[in-house]
């Protein structure tokens, strides 16, 4: 029966007082559920409880109704001042579904054990209590609720927020709510203060906001608590991915709510909300392949891998895939001149590039191969390749001219031969101290799209009878050959077979900058008392940590620590997260914030081989005569160049872009004819 409504006494009122009370909102303010919208977690009790066998439906139309119940529950009630609780919810959820009251009351309490499980502190707003008290203010809670105020105050002393002589106020059992502003006498009756002697912190810009002011509360809306525009879209995908997208939108608010600069909120914003999402993906569709194939070992290769296998470490054991997990120190310059043997020769035209961003010399290219032009300077000669042209820079033609050279004068190719098997000596010695020489299913986890690494590996592995390993791959673009080793698995697109998504402007760009490691690239190994140990072409990414690396990569791991994973609440295997993804990346690529595209554009991204290599932003102010050049290099990102420009300069970007996009459909279109 429903409890009678008290009347509120009229509050008292008295102007200018010194504030000596801080009132704190409850749910999106000091504490959180682990997922995106709060109907969210009714999609996770749904899948508890088919499970359990307590409901015969799907988790979304349990969701559905569950949602339905409790707005049914407050109308029938009368309105927001009310004495809704969860047990007349799921009283609405029962006379609905022609449930007994043994399994009303099971479903009572499974909800509110998933609210135990997915309820988090927001470690900002925790410290705005801690402030509150070291400044000798009294603290009290007023939520909006359902849930009872015994409930929650276990909640909040569970997490050490909740102290003695804190009070806490719930509108269901004062069946006044902060949304109508009514809640706000009772309160200052029960604690004995004038309006103008609290102050109220809360997310909600009118409950929180406006309905306290207007009952004469000093306020303070904290909007950054909600789910910023990247979280607001990972939820709309929660029903396709089970869930697994809305967690993730939880992760991604619990981890950049945690003290940043102001420089640093915007690297962890995009870290959080951009960058996550596409790592956990990768991970969870890599790990579930790995555990059904069997793989005993996954090697997640430099510099890309670090991230990765740092993530993994923390995924692995939530998914159940109990392999090693190894990160492996290679690159490109150390791994394919070793590839090179009788048989496989497709690592030269990888090192002397046709295509290559940077101009070097013949000797520079050589160097590549561990072959100094003196060695061969004969054959060299004879081949139109002088003394005199060792240091000029190396043109395509001349590119093109010198791989045919390598491959056809027997003598180079023999000189070749010599140098690649003293490289695969050295490697296979560091492969086997890491243990990838083995008879057991291994995989190697990389996020290019030219397979180089890979087929380098299988070659190499190829001269001691291993077989090769399974690959995990960003993408292939299109006509990359088999080299006889398989082709491997690829997350976002397959060129060549038409699979997965083949428009994905700047992704690839956004991982390989988000993804690297804080050492320098790998340039081979060496020989240290024994052992094997890489060698890098710098101690360290210098520019790259002090860009802001260990923001990023602290932030991407903190959203994999508050990840639920738990299967009988989200969906963890075979899950499609790519829509979600991109949606995120879209947001983030295509509509930068200017604080963003000024934080992220100026990231110092390294183009190049080792030593050679050189650094550059992605994006920068231009100017109208910019319009209409074309981009400074490959990776350039116009949008954030266009973001950080004047609106002149931003609309003549956006036209050219918008003309080039029509431009390409209509030749799309003149093909299909």
């Amino acid at each position: 029966m429903q409890a009678e409504r008290r009347e509120p006494r009229r509050a008292l009122r008295r102007p200018h007082s010194e504030v000596k009370i801080v009132s704190f909102d409850v749910f999106d303010t000091v504490l959180t559920r682990r997922v995106g919208n709060p109907r969210a977690a009714f999609l996770l009790v749904g899948r508890r409880a088919a499970a359990s066998g307590l409901i015969n439906c799907s988790a979304n139309a349990f969701a559905k109704v569950r949602h339905a119940a409790e707005v049914r529950a407050f109308q029938n009630a009368g309105g927001l001042d009310s004495s809704v609780s969860l047990a007349d919810i799921y009283r609405e959820v029962a006379h609905g579904a022609h449930l007994c009251e043994a399994d009303e009351a099971r479903l009572v309490e499974l909800e509110m054990q998933v609210e135990t499980e997915l309820l988090a502190p927001i470690e900002v707003g925790v410290e705005r209590v801690r402030s509150a008290r070291r400044a000798g203010k009294r603290v009290i809670f007023v939520s909006d609720m359902y849930l009872s105020s015994a409930f929650i105050e276990e909640q909040l002393r569970r997490f050490d927020i909740f102290e003695t002589g804190d009070q806490l106020f719930v509108s269901n059992e004062l069946q006044l709510s902060k949304a109508t502003g009514r809640i706000w006498t009772p309160v200052l009756s029960a604690i004995g203060a004038y309006p103008s002697q609290v102050h109220h912190i809360g997310n909600d810009g009118v409950s929180d906001g406006r309905m306290a002011s207007r009952a004469g509360l000093s306020t303070e809306v904290v909007s950054s608590y909600n789910l910023n525009r990247y979280e607001q879209s990972l939820e709309t995908h929660h029903s396709e991915t089970d869930g697994l997208s809305s967690a993730i939108a939880g992760a991604s608010r619990l981890a950049r709510l945690a003290p940043f600069t102001s420089a640093e909120q915007v690297l962890a914003d995009v870290a959080a909300g951009v960058v996550a999402p596409f790592v956990l993906g990768n991970l969870l569709w890599t790990l579930d392949v790995a555990k059904r194939e069997g793989l005993t070992r996954l090697f997640f290769v430099a510099r890309d891998g670090q991230l990765l296998h740092d993530i993994a470490q923390r995924l692995a054991p939530k998914v159940g895939y109990e392999g090693e997990l190894i990160y492996t120190y290679g690159s490109r310059q150390a791994w394919a001149l070793a590839s090179i043997t009788d048989s496989h020769t497709l690592a030269v035209e990888s090192i002397i590039s046709v295509g290559d961003d940077l101009t070097v010399s013949l000797r520079d290219t050589l160097a590549r191969l561990e072959v100094e032009p003196e060695a061969i300077a004969d054959s060299l000669s004879l081949n139109g390749f002088p003394a005199t042209t060792w240091e000029q820079p190396l043109d395509a033609a001349n590119a093109t001219k010198l791989r045919q050279v390598v491959l056809s004068d027997d003598f180079i190719f023999q000189h070749l031969l010599h140098q690649a098997k003293l490289s695969r000596e050295r490697i296979l010695s560091y492969l086997d101290s890491v243990g990838a020489i083995t008879s057991e299913p291994i995989g190697f986890v990389d996020l290019g799209t030219g397979a180089t690494l890979f087929n380098a590996l299988s070659s190499i592995l190829e001269t001691v009878g291993q077989r090769p390993p399974r690959g995990f791959y960003f993408g292939l673009r299109s006509s990359i050959p088999d080299s006889g080793f398989g082709r491997p698995l690829t997350y976002v697109r397959s060129e060549d077979d038409r699979l997965g998504y083949l428009r994905t402007p700047g992704l690839l760009t956004m991982v390989e900058l988000a993804c690297t490691a804080d050492h320098g690239s790998v340039i081979g190994y060496e020989d240290v008392d024994g052992t094997t140990k890489p060698i890098f072409a710098a101690d360290g990414n210098d520019a790259v940590v002090d860009w802001g690396l260990p923001i990023v990569r602290k932030t991407v791991c903190r959203v994999a620590q508050e990840l639920v994973t738990d299967s009988t609440l989200v969906g963890v295997s075979s899950v499609d997260l790519r829509p979600a993804v991109l949606d995120v990346f879209s947001l983030f690529w295509n509509s930068p914030t200017r604080e963003e595209a000024a934080v992220w554009g100026g990231y110092p991204f390294e183009d190049g081989w080792g030593e050679q290599s050189v650094r550059h932003p992605i994006a920068e102010r231009r100017t109208i005569r910019d319009v209409v050049h074309s981009a400074p290099h490959r990776h350039w990102w116009n949008e954030g160049s266009a973001r950080l420009s004047g609106p002149v300069t931003r609309t003549a970007f956006q036209v050219r872009s918008s003309a080039r996009h029509n431009a390409k459909r209509f030749r799309a279109k003149l093909r299909q004819r």
